[in-house]
Formats: C-alpha cells, structure tokens, sequence
C-alpha cells in the first residue's frame, strides 16, 4: 500500500468505475458464471473424446463392459467438474463482490452513465482480494485442474480389472503407454486451462488494477517470470502431443492387431491437432493484448503530441508485461505531471507578462504626468528611458530616437550651466556623477535658452541603480523646472528689500521724535514716559526685524556684506550680556571668559552682535521662568574639516584654503523649555519655528537662527546646538582667531 486512504471518502474516476460496472453488463446473470461457462464448455469436446481413447488403450472391446465402464467415468468426471467449479467459485468469490459493489453503486450523469465524473470508491480491503484472485488464480487453479485429469483415470483403471477380472494383466508395455497418457492430460489440461483463465481474468485483473492505482495501492498477487511461463507451456504444448502420439501407438503394439485402428488413429490425431491451436489462441490473446495496449498509448502520444487525459495501460499479469505496463503509466503520469507543470508555468508567466504589461503602462502614465523630468540610463552611460515632462523640459520631440543617446548628447552640454555662470564638462552632469556611485539631491543648475527664449533654472536629484550585490546598473535623474519658483522667490525677496527700506524711514522718524522727547522733557509725567520707552523699545524692535528681512533678503541674493576689522570677543560678549541683563530681570544672564590667550578674531562687529542678540534673545525667551543664562567664551583646536557635525566649518575651509588652527568657542546656556528632539533637525531652516502653536509659542519670524548660522559661517565659523525638552538648551559658535582667520567671505 502506497498510501493510507479512507474507506468511502475516496474519489475515483468514472473511466476506472465504468469498466467494473461493465463486468455485470454481459449477456450472463454474473461475472462467476462466465468464467465457468467460458472454461469448462471449452473442456466439454475433449471429455468426449479421451474416455474413447482411454478404453482403447486398456483393450475393452465387450460392449457391456465399455458401458459400465463409460459410466463410471461419466460419474467420475462429474464429481471432478463439480469440485472444480466449487473450487473456481470461491476462487473467484473476491472478484464477484466487488462486481457487486460496482452494481450497487452506480454512477449516473444527466439522462445515464457516461465514463466522466467521479464517484465513491470500493473499499481497500475488497480492491485487494479481487486483485489476489485475478492475479492467482489463472495458475493455481490451473494446476489443480491438469492435476485432476491426469488423476482421474487411475481409479478408471482399477474398476476396468474389478469389472473385467478376466482380463490379462496390464504388463510393461501398456502400462508405459497409461502412464503417457496421464502425462499427456496434465500435459494438455494444464496450458490449456492456464491459457483460458489467464484469458477471461486478465481483463479484471486489469480493470483491478486501475483501481489499486487510483487508491495509491501497490497491485498484490504473486509475480512469475514470462520467460518461466513460456518455458513451461512450451514444453506442455511438445509433450502432450508426442505423449499422446506415443501412448496410442505403445497401447496398439502391446496386444494383436485389433479392428478400429483407424478409429483410434482418428480419434487421437482428432484431440491433438485442435488441442494445439486452441491453447496457442488463447495464450496468444492473452500476451498479445497488454502489448497493444502500450503501442496504442505510445502511438497516441506520438500522434497527439501530448498526454493529457490518457487512460492508463491496465497490468494484466504479474511479470514482465505488467512490469512493463507499470512502467508506461509511471511514465505518462510523469508526463502528465510535467506537461501540467509546464502548462502551470505557461498560465504564470502569461499572468505575470499581462501583471508586467499593466504595471509598465501604469508606470508609463505615472511618470508621463510628472510634472519632473524623469531620466534612466545604462551603465554605459545611454539613455534607456526618459518620459514626456523631460522631452518638454529639454526642448526636444520623438521619444523613441532619444533613446539609445549618449546622456551628455541629449543633455546637449553646451547649454548647461551652473547657477554662477560656468559651464558643464561631462564629469559634472549629476548622471553621470550618480553613475560613479554619488547620489546627488536637489542640485541647482540652468538651462541655457530654454523653451520660450529664456534661461530654465533646474533643480536636479540622480542617484546609481545598483543590483542585489551593490554593483551599478546605470542611473536615473529627476530634474524640476523650478524657473517660476525662482522667480517668485526673486519677486518676494526684492518686495522685502523694498518694503524694509520703506519701513526705515518712518521707524526712524519715530524713534527720533521718541528719544527727543525723553531727553528735553525732565518734567514728563512717569506714565507718558513709559509711554514713550514703550515706543522706542517697539521702534528698535521694528528696527531689527526690519534689518532680519533685509538680511534674508541678502543672504537669498548671496550679497549679504561681511566686514572685516579686529574685534575683542570678549568686549563684544560683555557689552551684549550687559545689554540682556538690563532688560531681563527675571534672568542671571552670566559670562565666563575661560580663555588664557586673547580673543580676537578679525570679523564684522555688527554682525557678530546680531547673533548674540539673536542667541540670548531666544535664551531669554524661552526661559519663561527665569533661571541662568550663562555665556562662556574658550580657545580650542579647529576640529577636522572631517568632522560630520561640522559641515559648514569644513565647506568654508575648502572654499577659502584655511588650514587647521585655534578657533574662539562661545556658548549661550539656558535652562528653559528646550528644543522637541524631532523637530531639531530643522532647527536652523528659514522661518521655521519649533514651538508653533504650543504653549511656549512667544512669538517672532523664526529667523534669526537661520541667519546667526549664515553669518557665522560666512566668518569661516560653525555652529550646533545641544538640547533636551523641558530642560535647555546650548547653542555653540566658533569664529578662528586673528592670526588663523581666514579671509572673510565678503559677498
């Protein structure tokens, strides 16, 4: 058993089903008496003719002996052929239930049974009984059956002498001569019983076995050779003849010339010339069919050129032919296996063609209506895709006879430049840097007479596409048309610059009037004068955002103005802590001067004392309870332009060839509400501003960090901060003394 399966819970096929429901179909009640009727109407003749042939050779020639003789063997022969068919019916008792199973449970579709569908199968136990039956009892029961007929003429024989006591005896001679005969019989009966069985079981044993099959059973039975089988009734086929042959002449020899001769001979000759081809046809048949049955599976296949639903080859015999026919149906069912795989494959891959197909379109739509220009190289550097925001964006037409272009052509670098005016080279297009393995994001550069006549102002990110194990496939760019962005920030930035030289005029102007009225009115009532101090503090506090704007306006434009004179850090730092103080009662504004050496740097003082403002401003601000405010300005070692948090120091020292050297390092400590940890990344971005709309929302442009951090730059510092919500924060700055200053970057 192949594997375990349930009793009624397995499906089999109707094909398998049809063909043990069809064992009942025939013209006779049931499969049992066929077999019988087939085996023993065939013996029938020749039971005829062999107690002639016996009387002859014992030489019974008195017609009342030949009588009583010819009953007893009549009688013999019935009790023989009724144990023989009892016999047979248990043999084949197996193979008659499961006919009746069959019967029982008909399968039926629309008006009547067809061979399609499938229904519930016989039971294991039932499905290898039959098949030991089919499969054993052909030789076994033929054996008993050739083993009866050379038995039954022995008491024949012995009743001839208590009948006719007269007689002489037997002698050598006649007694060789029964002898052959018996051996003639079982000579004869055994291939020719063997030959009919295995001719009528073979079609069951084969319906049997498509049923093992299907139940995953392995086919019971005992297994003998061909080359035996044959051997053996080849040999049966040459002995019984010549035995017989033999037999009659030694039984005519042994007594005088006796009358019937010629009947004998007739009789004898009769018996072996239609015994021969007799058990050649059904032996024939019975070897033939399985071999035809696999040339016609064989022969389907060749002509259909597939294997789909073919009917498996039944296993008639247990021997080379079944091993045979068990091969061939292992070897569809591999073909079936393979061919359904293959057809399994065929329907995912169309499936995964029509997927890809419908992806690519959509991903063609998606990137046809981006607004960025989208741009796919090889590693060769030839444009493989581009879509139509980057046809529109370079001016050009016809998709497909750009592709295969060198990049640097398609770019056309002769149009190419940097926003300060220079020109492309090849190694410069971010394409062909990301191919390189860089991954450049949101680099700016012009296109030089674009569409409409006009410069085109981009704004370019590339990166390398890389395989699984990191190796560079090629590269894609994403450029946007930024020209309006520029040009709106270009329109803000001169309103600005334009509205803060508006505003100067009146804000001085009223500052002035306030300052002299404070100083020319010594009688002036304290609560006009606060007035008054109220006005002038708003009037310098206009003054400043109106100096922030201009500067952004500046730093926008890069021709913010920096300059250049020595400057006592230390004397700057006390005046502007000085300055806090007075204003901040609530605060302990403090200053630590923790430096040995001078502090002078050579620097813009204004500009300087606008990022202390702006740095003690938010200390204090943001310090609503009160608390310290400490200040500390050292001396330290330049870090390394490696260093990653030090970014811009590193920037400013490439651009302008400082080498390492001693640095000023002033910090502003407070011990207010602290800096969220996801927004400190942003920390120094244009008017952004951490606390929007919270509780510790005080107000202001979100400014002034942005520029502290460009004007320390610009002075070849940096600047980073520490901070902790709810418990501070440190800012840090560093400007490079004056011996180790660089030039300032005046622009």
């Amino acid at each position: 058993m192949l594997q375990p399966v349930g009793v009624t819970d397995v499906a089999i096929s109707r094909a398998a089903w049809f063909r043990v429901w069809n064992l009942g179909r025939a013209r006779t009640p049931s499969f049992t008496p066929r077999v019988v009727a087939y085996a023993f109407g065939i013996e029938l003749p020749y039971s005829l003719l062999v107690p002639v042939a016996h009387l002859r050779l014992l030489g019974v020639v008195d017609s009342h002996v030949q009588a009583r003789m010819l009953g007893l063997i009549g009688l013999l022969y019935i009790v023989k052929t009724a144990g023989l068919i009892a016999l047979l019916v248990h043999m084949l008792r197996p193979i008659e239930r499961l006919r009746r199973y069959a019967v029982g449970h008909p399968l039926h579709s629309g008006a009547g049974f067809d061979e399609t569908g499938s229904g519930a199968a016989p039971p294991e136990e039932l499905i290898l009984a039959a098949a030991n039956a089919a499969y054993d009892t052909p030789l076994s029961f033929a054996t008993v059956w050739s083993v009866s007929w050379a038995l039954l003429y022995l008491p024949v024989t012995i009743a001839f002498y208590l009948i006719a006591p007269d007689q002489a005896p037997i002698g050598v001679q006649r007694g060789v001569a029964l002898a052959l005969f018996a051996l003639a019989l079982f000579a004869a009966a055994l291939p020719l019983a063997y030959s009919i069985l295995g001719r009528l079981l073979s079609p069951a044993a084969g319906v049997i076995s498509l049923l093992a099959r299907e139940r995953g059973l392995s086919v019971p039975g005992k297994g003998y050779s061909l080359a035996v089988r044959l051997v053996i009734l080849g040999a049966c086929l040459a002995i019984a003849p010549t035995s017989w042959m033999a037999a009659m002449v030694l039984g005519e020899t042994a007594v005088p010339a006796r009358p019937g001769l010629n009947l004998t001979l007739a009789i004898f000759s009769m018996v072996a010339v239609t015994w021969a081809p007799v058990c050649a046809g059904f032996l024939a048949g019975a070897l033939a069919g399985p071999f035809q049955q696999v040339a016609a599976v064989i022969q389907t296949i060749v002509q259909r050129g597939e294997v789909d639903r073919l009917e498996r080859i039944p296993v008639y015999f247990k021997d080379e032919i079944g091993a045979l026919a068990s091969g061939v149906n292992a070897m569809v069912d591999r073909l079936e296996e393979s061919s359904r795989r293959t057809r399994s494959y065929l329907a995912e891959r169309e499936r995964l063609l029509q997927d890809a197909a419908q992806r690519a379109a959509q991903l063609g739509a998606v990137l046809d209506n981006l607004v960025e220009g989208v741009f796919a190289c090889d590693r060769q550097g030839r444009l493989t895709m581009l879509n139509a925001s980057g046809l529109r964006l370079l001016g050009l037409s016809g998709r497909s006879g750009q592709v295969g272009r060198m990049v640097e052509e398609v770019m056309d670098l002769s149009r190419m430049r940097h926003t300060d005016g220079r020109p492309f080279t090849r190694d410069e297009l971010p394409m062909v840097r990301a191919l390189a393995g860089e991954t450049i994001v949101q680099e700016e550069q012009v296109l030089a007479n674009g569409r409409a006549g006009r410069d085109v102002f981009l704004r370019t990110s590339a990166a390398p596409i890389r395989s699984e194990n990191g190796a560079i496939l090629g590269a894609v760019t994403v450029a946007r048309d930024v020209t309006e962005l520029m040009e709106l920030d270009l329109v803000k930035d001169q309103f600005i610059r334009v509205g803060a030289h508006e505003l100067k005029t009146p804000v001085a102007i009223m500052k002035g009037y306030a300052l002299a009225l404070l100083r020319n009115t010594n009688d002036l009532p304290a609560p006009r004068r606060k007035m008054l101090e109220a006005i002038d503090r708003g009037a310098d506090r206009i003054n400043r955002i109106v100096d922030d704007l201009l500067a952004i306006s500046q730093v926008s434009l890069d021709v913010l103005h920096v300059s250049e004179e020595d400057v006592d850090l230390r004397e700057l730092l006390k005046q502007a802590v000085d300055g806090v103080a007075k204003s901040a009662s609530r605060h302990r504004v403090r200053l630590s001067l923790d430096a040995e050496r001078p502090t002078v740097v050579r620097a813009d003082p204004e500009r300087l004392r606008q990022v202390l403002a702006s740095l003690l401003d938010n200390a204090v601000k943001y310090s609503p309870d009160g608390g310290d405010v400490d200040v500390r300005v050292a001396v330290a070692e330049r870090a390394p332009a490696s260093s990653p948090s030090l970014c811009d120091a590193a920037l400013f020292s490439q651009r302008h060839g400082s080498s390492p050297g001693f640095e000023a390092v002033v910090s502003v400590r407070d011990q207010g509400v602290g800096i969220p940890a996801h927004k400190q990344a942003r920390i120094f971005e244009r008017f952004f501003r951490a606390h929007t709309d919270t509780r510790h929302d005080y107000g202001g442009m979100g400014i002034g960090l942005f520029l502290a951090k460009d004007m320390i730059a610009r002075h070849g510092g940096r600047m980073w901060f520490e901070s902790e919500e709810d418990k501070g924060s440190t800012f840090y700055f560093t400007v490079p003394l004056r011996s180790e200053a660089p030039a300032v970057d005046r622009r």
